[in-house]
């Protein structure tokens, strides 16, 4: 007899599995990986027998995949996009297919004329083929594969439960695909040098990738067993990107018995770290990957030493040795799937992130514990120059993890133990003056924090209810309070066709990009050059990060109903001459900030958009009249930062002739020449290398990219005409604008950057 639980217990378990296979998809080393290597698992949550994944081919017009054929061996099959098979046919047409029995011929005509079905793959396989629920795989209308589940267990038909939820594979895998894709990357840098020595060829490389996330075995293992590559081979071509040694764990263990205890192989495990010996105080150790700077970290923390050499290991050499010095719990081999997880004895954090002792779940909130890794957590955060702290809570599966976003990149720095996350979200909460018992909607404030060198910090703080009952913490460090000169902001060449713009009587000026481009850094610098007695300046921001002497500034309270635009109202009764408005989040806004720039003022405000010349289209979709619109720009300027090479190890070198005609093929062999920088033996660029100033990333700081759109009379008529964006932008190109992607190779050939981070950073 059902009962009324058992549907809402089966949604709970397939939402459970659906989370794990997300973050598996997104974790996958490539597309062939996704395709292989997660299909059990595809199996195993659907409750289907088959399951296939087909990537698109556009060259050829075509789907391919890799199927399992008995025996465990793969075969590369291809499909044409048309409707002659029920998987071309979801390409060609873009729709989900619900096929009760593949082989019932009248079912498939009523679907299509010309819709059948191939059985040689069922001879193949050994299977026999009956229901088909398959759905098209689209990211922003691009087509990126298809999805089939192949006879649902039990026998029954496919329902619209299934239909909801393969539809919901369909959108994960669309955006996973489309960053393996953005990437351009087939192969992980880490893996790259075994294709430059030719000692496996790329085909093989991808195929060792699949093969490993299919087996769940570490691709070191796979390309020694299936491929036969020597070990002293492999670990040599490894170790060389990291720029480090390889040490073979079976050979030698060091003196790793007397540093691995049953206190440190907590931290041990998790990290894929072991201590093998000091010399001159340093501690070796041997990693299973050398660039994990968090791990590295914790362990110079947890050993107390104050240097630390790494040397690369492999992982599964890695864990035999830990298991092999203090065995894991009999209780951790044979856990169960869905058993509950407990907490650790004994949970590390580095020195002063040291345990919170348990607390209650009414603990008060100005707990000791608490309130010094509050404190430490903000102090470290800002002497790094962090602009973000992220505060990730698992609930009572795993600890919360810590990550600062420095120059634009996360790490995780630290975990927080599971049992007191709380305690300090509630601290925060308290320093934010936000309502500690609510933890079911989203929540906004602002705290000022004094560190122990007497720097004043202001940090905005965020929570964010997430999944399974937790709440995430985002504490975002504001600028400095002062405005960085004109000057120092752009280079020369954007400035001389800037001043021009923002000094107008009347008119409106945008600065656009993504979120944390520097925007309102730009604009406070832009009203720092015209900010004379002669003019009356208001602004609007949410919040006001940047003050200046003689801006009336004021925050916006969207909550009370005062927005953007009653603020602009006001503005406009209290003699302006100048307007700021932080961002224009909406039409009525948008349309006032038109009028008034029509009216005698200048208004200048933000946009979250990718360029240039898709801040008109934007606008005009929004619904602004062209002819008004067009009357009142000035200008627009795009913009993004880029990571700078560190100063203190960035390696010179030069370049060979390939990779400067890469550079003058992005920049644009027609507008390459006015540089005047040819190829020779003297032409020196730099690449990143790492030292501690940089935690051996290699980069620290970052600078400003500058796409400045200045609306002359041609533009202006393609405004009203509602021109594309690529005619706006080739006009403004012929007018002297210089694309983001240009202005970043101008900072590689100065010095500044190196291509990967200006491709990463300008190219969507």
């Amino acid at each position: 007899m059902q009962t009324g639980t058992e549907p809402l217990t089966s949604q709970r378990v397939y939402d459970e599995r659906f989370k794990k296979l997300v973050n598996e998809i997104h974790a996958a080393s490539s597309p062939n990986a996704i395709m292989v290597g997660l299909r059990n698992k595809i199996l195993t949550i659907y409750n289907v027998e088959m399951a296939t994944i087909f990537l698109i081919d556009a060259k050829h017009n075509r789907l391919v995949s890799w199927v399992l054929l008995p025996g465990d061996s793969l075969s590369k099959i291809r499909m044409e996009i048309n409707r002659a098979s029920i998987t071309g046919f979801v390409a060609e047409t873009r729709k989900m297919l619900n096929i009760s029995n593949v082989y019932d011929s009248s079912e498939l005509q009523s679907i299509d004329p010309s819709l059948t079905f191939d059985s040689s793959w069922d001879q193949k396989t050994g299977n026999k083929t009956r229901q088909v629920l398959a759905t098209p795989v689209i990211h922003k209308a691009n087509l990126m594969g298809v999805i089939e589940l192949i006879n649902k267990k039990g026998g029954a038909d496919f329902n619209p439960t299934d239909e909801s939820r393969i539809k919901e594979l369909a959108d994960t895998l669309a955006i996973a695909l489309f960053n393996h894709y953005k990437s351009g990357k087939k192969i992980p840098m880490r893996y790259e040098e075994l294709v430059n020595r030719e000692i496996i060829s790329p085909q093989e490389m991808e195929r060792a990738m699949v093969i490993a996330t299919q087996q769940e075995k570490e691709v070191e293992t796979v390309l020694m067993e299936n491929y036969l590559i020597p070990k002293p081979d492999l670990g040599d071509a490894l170790a060389f990107v990291y720029k480090t040694g390889f040490v073979d764990l079976r050979a030698d263990r060091f003196a790793a018995d007397s540093f691995v205890t049953p206190a440190t192989i907590g931290v041990l495990r998790r990290q894929l770290i072991v201590p093998l010996e000091k010399r001159r105080g340093e501690l070796v150790v041997a990693a299973k990957n050398p660039a994990n700077q968090a791990g590295l970290l914790e362990v110079k923390h947890l050993f107390r030493v104050p240097k630390i050499s790494v040397m690369l290991a492999f992982g599964d050499d890695i864990r035999d040795l830990l298991d092999a010095i203090v065995p894991p719990p009999v209780e951790d081999i044979h856990a169960g799937v869905g058993a509950e997880e407990q907490p650790d004895e004994e949970t590390y954090i580095p020195e002063i992130y040291q345990k919170i002792e348990d607390q209650p779940a009414d603990v008060a909130v100005d707990a000791t514990p608490a309130v010094q890794l509050v404190n430490k957590m903000i102090e470290d955060a800002f002497y790094a120059g962090a602009s973000d702290i992220h505060i990730e809570p698992y609930g009572n599966r795993q600890d919360a993890e810590v990550r600062f976003r420095i120059d634009g990149s996360c790490s995780n720095i630290l975990n927080i133990p599971k049992a007191n996350v709380k305690s300090v979200i509630a601290r925060i909460k308290v320093l934010a003056d936000l309502d500690i018992a609510e933890r079911r909607k989203p929540q906004d404030g602002k705290m000022k924090f004094t560190t122990t060198r007497a720097d004043n910090v202001e940090l905005r703080v965020a929570t964010l209810p997430t999944a399974d009952g937790n709440e995430d913490v985002v504490l975002r460090i504001l600028a400095d309070s002062k405005p960085i000169p004109l000057y120092k902001l752009a280079p020369e060449r954007t400035l001389n066709r800037l001043i021009p713009c923002i000094t107008k009587p009347y008119g409106m000026f945008l600065v656009v990009g993504p979120t944390g481009s520097g925007k309102t850094t730009s604009l406070h610098s832009v009203l720092n050059y015209i900010n004379t007695p002669e003019k009356k300046i208001w602004t609007a921001e949410d919040p006001v990060e940047i003050t200046q002497y003689r801006l009336r500034q004021v925050q916006v309270k969207p909550h009370i109903g005062y927005t953007f635009a009653a603020a602009m109202r006001a503005f406009l009764r209290a003699d302006p001459d100048i307007i700021m408005i932080g961002e224009m989040r909406d039409q009525e806004t948008a349309k006032m900030a038109i009028e008034a720039s029509l009216t005698g003022h200048v208004v200048f405000s933000t946009l979250h958009t990718n360029s240039a010349a898709e801040t008109v289209i934007r606008l005009i979709e929004m619904g602004m009249d062209p002819f008004n619109f067009s009357d009142s720009l000035l200008g627009i300027l795009a913009q993004r930062l880029v990571r700078t090479l560190c100063e203190d190890c960035k390696e010179p070198f030069n370049p060979t002739q390939k990779e400067y005609d890469n550079l003058v093929h992005h920049y644009g062999v027609m507008f390459f020449e006015h540089l005047n920088i040819p190829h020779s033996k003297d032409l020196t660029l730099f690449r990143a290398n790492g030292c501690d100033t940089c935690n051996h990333s290699g980069y620290k700081g970052r600078q400003g990219l500058y796409e400045l759109l200045v609306a002359n009379q041609k533009i202006k008529s393609l405004i009203i005409e509602k021109a594309p964006a690529e005619a706006i932008k080739i006009e403004a190109i012929e007018d002297g604008m210089t694309v983001l992607l240009q202005e970043g190779i101008h900072l590689i050939f100065a010095g500044k950057t190196d291509i990967k981070q200006v491709m990463s950073t300008c190219l969507i």
